[in-house]
């Protein structure tokens, strides 16, 4: 998946408040602004909920709740989240940058034995499977926006969705399926990232294909490899796992 700020930034353009609502007062005025305006997430998620508090027959509760859930993705908290996540959806069930933000989160922090391992996957897997059907008829949130431009953006998003239905494969086992969808993410995506080679490198090390493995591991520490949560570089570290097992 793109690092959070490209992609937030994307998407956060998808819903944007003022295209086609109008606040109902100047006090509304002054606190979308301020959401707008604000610069970390607790400064966005002070603002979204004084617009919902404040202001609770408002027009932009989408926007609000859309906004919530990024910040809190950025905040690494999963459960407020989804619970904002969801929130989106139950008020707009096409909102694609939600799609795409909650299919990718929800397997990434779905555990081997949770209990309800297979209801979440089942959901990151409707997420993934419905965002690929809206990508392609989106319209650009900005009409001076280059064609190309919002072209890439578009293909960015698709590979995202293809990468979330890899994370749902690998967290099935489901090896050969999960390799299928990390080379389409790979194929359609406009800039190629280090975390897409890796997630390809484990597919392939899970099948027994090594020596593939580290040539999409080598790919992923090209481009600048990254860090799991002991700091460790996942690439390197997984590629001399597999050359220690040789």
């Amino acid at each position: 998946m793109k690092p959070f700020v490209a992609l937030a930034a994307l998407a956060l353009l998808l819903t944007h408040p003022l295209a086609s609502q109008q606040p109902k007062s100047q006090e509304e005025v002054d606190v979308l602004m301020a959401l707008q305006n604000a610069q970390t997430p607790d400064e966005r998620i002070a603002a979204a909920e004084k617009l919902l508090t404040d202001f609770k027959d408002t027009e932009f509760k989408e926007f609000a709740n859309y906004v919530l859930m990024l910040a809190y993705q950025q905040k690494n908290d999963f459960e407020n989240m989804l619970l904002y996540g969801e929130r989106t959806l139950s008020i707009n069930p096409d909102n694609a940058g939600t799609l795409i933000s909650l299919a990718n989160a929800i397997p990434m922090r779905t555990r081997e034995f949770d209990l309800d391992k297979d209801e979440k996957l089942a959901k990151a897997e409707d997420f993934a499977k419905r965002a690929l059907t809206l990508i392609p008829n989106l319209n650009k949130p900005n009409p001076d926006m280059p064609d190309d431009q919002w072209l890439m953006a578009k293909k960015d998003f698709m590979a995202s969705a293809h990468e979330s239905l890899g994370l749902v494969a690998m967290k099935r086992k489901s090896f050969p399926a999960a390799e299928e969808s990390f080379r389409k993410s790979l194929e359609i995506s406009a800039e190629q990232t280090a975390a897409a080679f890796f997630y390809l490198g484990q597919a392939l090390k899970e099948q027994g294909k090594k020596d593939e493995a580290i040539n999409a591991l080598d790919q992923a520490i090209a481009r600048g490899d990254f860090k799991m949560g002991d700091g460790r570089p996942a690439a390197a570290t997984l590629k001399a796992e597999i050359q220690n097992a040789k």
